[in-house]
């Protein structure tokens, strides 16, 4: 079955796998097993692992995770590639890339460009994210970064681990 989405996907679907099963069954080692698949084809394995101590925020894990997945792209493409990613999202964030840029710190290593002055002023001050945007506004932007940034040449599979400690 995963194998299965994983090849949907590939064709340009966006799809959502859970599964589910008590701990140590092994669920985490069927998803690393999609790993290689996914490597091999061009695409992207980012993941965060929530524990039952974190106080971490709504969609933490997803920031994290994208973050992640930020120094990959930088690190896995040419400065050409990189240049058109950046592109990509000028065009589609417009004014709201420094949105964006508060949100996944790390996309300011795809271009120098999206680094906001303002931004870091507000983060010196202690003004966080969450202070000023609902988890509604924050999960649209994410969903519009993950899909410019994956496609079915560079899928990327999102690996939440032990979520039902999420917030």
């Amino acid at each position: 079955l995963i194998t299965d989405a994983f090849c949907r996907v590939s064709r340009g679907k966006s799809e959502a796998f859970f599964i589910g099963g008590f701990s140590g069954c092994g669920k985490s080692m069927l998803v690393n097993t999609l790993r290689a698949r996914v490597n091999v084809v061009g695409g992207y394995v980012i993941k965060h692992k929530f524990d039952d101590l974190s106080q971490e925020r709504s969609l933490s894990g997803v920031v994290s995770a994208l973050n992640q997945l930020c120094l990959m792209l930088k690190g896995r493409n040419t400065p050409h590639e990189l240049a058109l990613l950046a592109k990509k999202l000028r065009d589609e964030f417009g004014a709201d890339i420094a949105l964006l840029a508060r949100i996944v710190k790390n996309v300011k290593v795809l271009s120098p460009e999206f680094v906001s002055p303002a931004a870091e002023e507000e983060e010196e001050a202690g003004a966080g994210v969450g202070d000023t945007m609902n988890v509604r506004s924050v999960g649209f932007t994410l969903s519009r970064f993950m899909r410019l940034v994956s496609s079915p040449k560079h899928p990327v599979m999102l690996f939440l681990d032990d979520i039902q400690w999420a917030d």
